[in-house]
């Protein structure tokens, strides 16, 4: 021990540890701990933050005795217990790997203790006797503290309730030694005449102040003191406290200032630190009961939680819910607070419904609060009355903004009605000076922000003035006009998505508006389709998908539908196209590509005619209609020819470009492979025309199998590594799996299983956790074969039709004559006993390539059978199958797998003769 005996009381979270006593409390009842126990937390509590190495530990303790090292873990666990360690959150007592022990919470010495005579006293001057509770605040309060030593004039600023009193509180319970105890609180809240406040400093320092002139009489008083002055809620008297506080700092030399503000003072020698609100779980993050409980603002409400209904243990089902409160109330300390306190009476879910449409219901229970946290009301209230007429017209004005948004829009929404636009810039800079508003600075310009609460109570305003609606229009003609004039640039996709990524909360309260019962339609239109990209390169067509399907509903009921109109319900079904291929709909993508083929007619714009061709032939090849595809890409391919212009951002696909790599893959499949080559390599030069990375991306998936399919190694994995590459610089994931699905379908058809089939298999995993799985099709038959060949037959059957099963029920049937012969190949290689079986796929196959008109995979499925009825000498029947396909494959083909067809044939002819 240092110095000579001490007899001292600790308080950290709710206990009390009394080292006089040698008896720990929580919240005054004794907690049983055993003398080795109690001697190792009053070590410890004693010296907080500091490193204790377990020998010092056991030579304190057991100083008379030798002791195993694991005597201490038995007695560190034992006040673990006690203590609750680790429940909550709370934590006391960490291990430090290699080192030894430490005490972690925040320790406060209680005023009375008796010190040892190496101490110095350690009076609290007027703060209060036990400090408020606090959590997540510890490096605060040492950097508000490094700051205070080193500038002497603080002002904390912030919102109200983001907890200013309690750190300014904290701040000087941590320097009241350093300050011989001259540590004295002044709080203003109650004062009404900015006269007073020299006054009510003086009180605070038992001073007496007689002349006309109070703050230089003060500052003449306290001259020669060294003393911290802590001057609580200043923004209604502002203007006197700046006055003094610059006094004290540039009259004296040992006189500190800490203020706490809405706004700062603007004075010399002030510094500002903007408290930031407690941590929260960020959404998406998993949210378990552990993990939640690691952020300070979960710490806080189960703490609160469990003062007002008792032992509180948090479940893993309502964790994510009490991550959701704290977001919403942005991790302010008070909201949070007065959250907790209606949970026994609504419950956390319910709680979590109404908490932020009516702050009305965040009221505190103890009295003790002061008027202004009573409610999160009140508190806003408070700064709202403070607030010049400009400024209480713009605050009210700019609550349809969720999230961030740019000093444009807030002159654009708020500068109409009787507000010029540069009165709104100057209430803005107002705003954010009282804190009401939240800023950060990217690159390009300052973004602005109403906290959640903050933004409930500014929509009441905006009810309360009858402005709701007029404004709300207004901001959704803004992000209208944002997400119109957005130039398609090239540049990666990281970069498009954060841009997008900002303005997503505002196209949603656009939305919400506009189609409410006091929207507009045309305006709700032509949001849903200026937003279509938007929630494209956020993967959130899910969401856009319902907007849309409401959208195109309206504008089916409005008569006479202008050019403008028909544009947009264009854009929109091409849109609602893209899902319905993406979720494997395609009865529903057919449906939308005729719809879109009538709408582009009225228009009559050679590209958007052959927009609508091309989704047309796109929805006809999934179905497995390649005749009638050929001729919807055929019909797009002359429009765009015919057409002059091809709109860059204008359309959701490049349909040049997927027109021509959809004749590639038509003609593939009905085995024209010489003309399936040049559309592959027209459409790998639009691709890269289009300077679009993703356009050049997507043609190369498209033409890919051409390639593969001629056995044409070298170019495929030339274009392999180039969309591999292509893909990961754009971050473009779900492709980058595609690219390499392909690699392993490019080693498994040079027989390399060992290779192949993992890369098949984990393409196809990150395309199912990416909820691609559409696009995971292309490599089913693939792995399917692998998985047989490495004799893990069950899977692969299994894998073949819960495949075959999503394709019939969506209609698409583009892979039914594959997966047929695969699934012959499986069974085939399983049993003799499964030969029947096999057999029946292979004629299925056959059938499903007849109909399609997919005469390669035709000849594909004849020569399996083939080989399969060989096996069981059955050498007619194999003639004749592979004899018919052979007759349907177009003349003068020479594909790989028509010479095996031949070799097969010709050997067949052998025996049929040593037969004959």
């Amino acid at each position: 021990m240092h110095g000579t005996a001490v007899h001292r009381n600790l308080t950290f979270g709710p206990f009390e540890l009394s080292s006089s006593e040698r008896v720990l409390r929580r919240e005054g009842e004794a907690l049983p701990l055993g003398g080795r126990a109690l001697d190792i937390l009053i070590y410890l509590a004693e010296r907080p933050g500091e490193v204790i190495a377990k020998q010092e530990l056991m030579d304190h303790v057991w100083s008379d005795v030798t002791v195993e090292e694991g005597s201490i873990r038995v007695h560190v666990a034992a006040i673990r217990k006690a203590l609750g360690d680790g429940q909550f959150g709370n934590r006391y007592i960490a291990n430090i790997k290699g080192r030894g022990y430490s005490f972690v919470g925040t320790v406060v010495p209680l005023a009375g203790n008796t010190e040892s005579s190496s101490d110095r006293s350690r009076d609290q001057g007027r703060l209060p006797v036990r400090p408020p509770m606090m959590i997540g605040r510890e490096t605060v309060v040492s950097e508000v503290s490094d700051k205070l030593r080193n500038e002497r004039f603080i002002t904390l600023l912030g919102p109200g309730g983001i907890g200013k009193t309690t750190i300014a509180l904290a701040v000087g319970r941590a320097a009241a030694e350093e300050f011989g105890g001259e540590v004295y609180l002044v709080e203003l809240e109650c004062l009404t005449d900015p006269r007073h406040v020299a006054g009510a400093v003086a009180t605070s320092l038992g001073v007496a102040l007689k002349s006309k002139d109070p703050c230089l009489e003060l500052v003449n008083l306290v001259r020669s003191r060294k003393l911290l002055i802590i001057l609580d809620s200043c923004e209604h008297v502002i203007e006197a406290v700046a006055s003094l506080a610059e006094q004290l700092y540039r009259q004296t030399e040992d006189i500190h200032v800490l203020t706490t503000s809405r706004e700062s003072l603007n004075v010399q020698g002030e510094h500002c630190y903007r408290v930031p609100p407690l941590d929260c779980p960020p959404d998406g993050l998993e949210q378990t009961a552990n993990a939640v409980l690691q952020y300070p603002s979960v710490q806080l409400f189960v703490r609160r939680v469990a003062a007002r209904a008792g032992s509180v243990v948090l479940t893993d089902e309502e964790a994510p819910f009490v991550a959701e409160i704290c977001r919403k109330l942005d991790g302010i300390p008070l909201a949070i607070e007065l959250a907790a306190g209606q949970v026994a009476a609504l419950g956390i879910k319910n709680t979590v419904a109404r908490l932020v449409s009516r702050p009305e219901l965040l009221r505190l229970s103890h009295r003790t609060a002061v008027p202004r946290h009573r409610t999160l009301k009140a508190t806003l209230d408070w700064s709202y009355d403070l607030l010049s007429d400009v400024e209480r017209i713009v605050f009210r004005r700019i609550a349809p903004f969720a999230g961030h948004f740019a000093i444009e829009g807030a002159r654009y929404v708020a500068g109409e009605l009787g507000v010029g636009t540069g009165e709104v810039c100057d209430a803005i800079a107002g705003l954010v000076e009282k804190s009401l508003i939240t800023t950060r600075i990217d690159e390009t310009q300052a973004q602005y922000r109403l906290l959640d609460t903050t933004r409930a109570y500014a929509l009441e305003k905006l009810e309360e003035h009858g402005e709701f609606d007029p404004i709300s229009l207004r901001h959704a003609e803004y992000v209208i006009q944002q997400l119109e004039s957005r130039k398609e640039i090239a540049q990666p996709r990281a970069e498009r998505v954060a841009a997008y990524s900002w303005q997503l909360s505002n196209v949603r309260s656009a939305l919400e508006w506009s189609f409410g019962s006091h929207g507009n339609d045309k305006i709700a239109t032509r949001l849903v389709a200026a937003s279509t990209r938007l929630f494209m390169e956020l993967a959130l067509l899910i969401e856009w998908q319902a907007w849309a399907e409401q959208a195109i509903a309206r504008l089916g009921d409005q008569p006479g539908n202008s050019r403008q109109d028909l544009t947009r319900e264009l854009r929109l079904l091409s849109g609602l196209f893209l899902y319905s291929s993406w979720t494997t709909d395609i009865y529903r993508a057919l449906e939308i590509a005729e719809r879109s083929q009538k709408v582009a007619l009225k228009i009559q714009d050679p590209d958007d005619m052959a927009h609508a061709e091309t989704m047309l032939g796109a929805a006809n090849h999934l179905a497995g209609n390649h005749l009638v595809a050929q001729k919807h890409f055929e019909a797009g391919l002359r429009r765009s020819a015919s057409g002059s212009r091809l709109r860059a951002g204008h359309y959701l696909f490049h349909h040049t470009a997927l027109s021509l790599a959809g004749m590639a893959r038509s003609l593939l499949y009905r085995g024209l492979l010489d003309q399936s080559l040049d559309y592959a390599r027209l459409a790998i030069q639009e691709g890269e025309k289009s300077g679009n990375p993703a356009t050049l991306c997507r043609s190369l998936i498209l033409i890919l199998p051409v390639y593969l399919a001629v056995e044409d190694w070298q170019r495929s994995e030339q274009y392999i590594a180039q969309l591999s590459d292509l893909s990961a610089a754009q971050a473009l994931k779900p492709l980058h799996a595609i690219a390499t699905g392909f690699r392993g379908r490019w080693l498994l058809l040079q027989d390399n299983i060992r290779d192949g089939v993992p890369l098949l298999k984990r393409a196809s995993e990150e395309l199912e956790a990416q909820r691609q799985e559409m696009l995971s099709m292309d490599f089913v038959s693939d792995l399917g074969v692998g998985l047989a060949a490495s004799g893990q037959h069950e899977e692969a059957l299994t894998l073949v039709a819960d495949a075959l099963d999503v394709q019939k029920r969506g209609g698409k049937f583009l892979f039914a004559p594959a997966l047929m012969r695969v699934k012959g190949l499986i069974l085939a290689s399983r049993s003799h006993e499964d030969y029947p079986e096999a057999e029946t796929s292979f004629l299925s196959a056959i059938d499903w390539a007849k109909r399609q008109s997919a005469t390669l995979f035709e000849l594909k499925a004849a020569m399996d059978l083939a080989e399969l009825l060989l096996k069981q000498r059955r050498v007619p029947e194999a003639h004749k199958y592979l004899s018919a396909a052979l007759d349907r494959m177009p003349a003068g083909m020479a594909s790989p797998d028509h010479k095996r067809a031949l070799q097969i044939a010709k050997r067949m002819q052998s025996g049929i003769k040593a037969v004959g």
